[in-house]
């Protein structure tokens, strides 16, 4: 090689910049939760490395709002001293494989960066009599980014800003784990040191188990469990508080009602030539969207049994988008072809994903927009004939005993009118008879007066009172319902007026 291409070589060199770290650390993630995710999904691939998958294995978050800081650790299989150093200091670099672990791309451990001043990483493998340790500098790193005068690349920024060390370990040779610790916490709204925010995250996110009061539970992963190879679930507590996925027997909808989920249904999204998704689906009535509060709203997607994107991921993929909140359920990716993203918010573009989607459309998306679109008309047929029903009603009311507000009236006539210009010749002609009578009729204070000759101060009490009444209450069904049992009361205090004032 002549030096005049040696030197073009050194010229051409590239270098990866500061700035990549910091991209690959809190700009991967629109959430700070989502750095948890990454660390759980890293100790549930390390606890499925165990010989024989021991049941009583956890992974445990400690949070201390004191302290400022948060701790994960688990039992898992830890990593041998070794290989510790390269393991936690290399990034995008790893020995898993996409199609058997959730993390593997070398670059989740990252994501406490931006959310702390110290980030910590300990590990111990069976056998091993050392204890392994990565500190990260966080505070210095978000100093050395925001440097402008200064230019570093990557590898010599992880020099200046990580410290490495091994020891020897005082406990037993059996022990094995790896732990996390996140001291300095200072993200936007504390949302890693909201104990309730975190349990609620990880229990859709996670790879959790059904609470015990779900009582349809078990059914599910029985069945899921011979479709899917990676739906395994994981002891994982916050403060010693286990977590569970918010799935319940009663589900609460946002119109204030409850529903109970007697049953379950079943479904598989098959592609050209395999299945790529099974999963399940709470059998409701689809009276309304399901309560946000509940966090069970939303048929969702899990891949390795962790959420993939959010409660809304599938939403696009409906008539209408709310028609996703009337549903309960998840799908859980059986094909190794569909792989997530960096994000975890999708998966990689391919055919498999094109695959994926088409077939749900197909099979859930446009099926379940019809039914609910279908319900939700025969509802509003039946809402219009009782509410049609009601307003004859109460026309015939104020005709026959007068009306108790001047709103009130105003309210049937324009409604009236409106039957008038749009319903149906028989109740056109109804209405047109029953708006002639509305409008020629009095205040029942006056058609009771009439009998009774009641002195102008108490009728214009009353007149106001009920007034006030009608038009403060929240709706006209309750109005009407207090001025019922008001009308009961005033003709009878009326009457006695007249004979006491006779």
């Amino acid at each position: 090689m002549s030096p005049q291409q040696k030197n073009n070589r050194v010229q051409d060199k590239l270098t990866l910049g500061k700035y990549v770290l910091d991209s690959l650390s809190a700009g991967m993630y629109s959430h700070p939760l989502m750095s948890l995710r990454e660390y759980i999904q890293n100790s549930a691939d390390s606890i499925d490395c165990l010989p024989g998958l021991p049941n009583r294995v956890s992974i445990d978050i400690t949070v201390d709002g004191r302290r400022r800081s948060l701790t994960i650790n688990d039992n898992g299989v830890g990593i041998p001293c070794d290989k510790v150093r390269s393991t936690l200091l290399n990034i995008g670099c790893s020995e898993k494989n996409s199609t058997l672990n959730r993390g593997f791309r070398g670059i989740g451990r990252l994501g406490g960066l931006g959310y702390c001043d110290e980030l910590r990483f300990i590990t111990k493998s069976q056998g091993e009599g050392i204890c392994s340790a990565c500190i990260w500098d966080c505070r210095k790193l978000k100093e050395l980014i925001a440097d402008l005068s200064r230019s570093v690349d990557v590898e010599s920024l992880i020099k200046d800003i990580s410290v490495f060390k091994q020891q020897k370990y005082s406990g037993s040779l059996d022990d094995h784990f790896f732990t996390v610790e996140m001291d300095g916490i200072h993200n936007g709204r504390n949302e890693l040191l909201n104990v309730p925010a975190i349990r609620s995250y990880l229990s859709q996110v996670a790879p959790v188990p059904f609470h015990p009061d779900f009582t349809l539970g078990q059914l599910i992963d029985k069945k899921v469990a011979t479709r899917v190879k990676s739906c395994r679930t994981y002891r994982i507590f916050v403060n010693r508080e286990q977590i569970y996925k918010p799935y319940r027997d009663v589900v609460c909808l946002s119109k204030g009602s409850d529903e109970a989920v007697e049953k379950i249904d079943f479904m598989e999204l098959q592609g050209e030539s395999r299945i790529l998704g099974f999963g399940w689906l709470g059998r409701l009535s689809l009276q309304g969207t399901i309560s946000a509060s509940t966090d069970m709203d939303g048929l969702r997607l899990r891949y390795g049994n962790i959420l993939i994107g959010n409660k809304d991921t599938l939403s696009g993929f409906f008539r209408e988008r709310r028609f996703n909140n009337y549903l309960i359920g998840e799908i859980h990716i059986c094909d190794t072809r569909l792989i997530p993203n960096s994000r975890r918010d999708d998966f990689e573009d391919g055919g498999a994903k094109d695959e994926l989607y088409t077939a749900f459309i197909r099979e859930i998306g446009i099926p379940l927009s019809r039914k609910i679109r279908c319900l939700s008309s025969e509802r509003a047929k039946v809402k219009g004939s009782s509410n049609l029903t009601t307003l004859f009603e109460n026309a015939t009311r104020i005709i026959k005993y007068g009306y108790i507000s001047g709103l009130q009236r105003e309210h049937v006539v324009r409604s009236l009118e409106a039957v008038d210009g749009n319903g149906s010749p028989e109740d056109k002609k109804l209405a047109t008879e029953l708006l002639d009578n509305v409008m020629k009729s009095q205040h029942i204070l006056s058609v009771l007066d009439s009998r009774n000759h009641s002195s102008d101060d108490i009728i214009n009490l009353f007149r106001k009172m009920l007034e006030i009444v009608y038009a403060e209450t929240s709706s006209r069904a309750e109005a009407d319902r207090m001025i019922g049992r008001l009308y009961r009361v005033i003709p009878a205090y009326l009457e006695f007026q007249g004979h006491h004032t006779n």
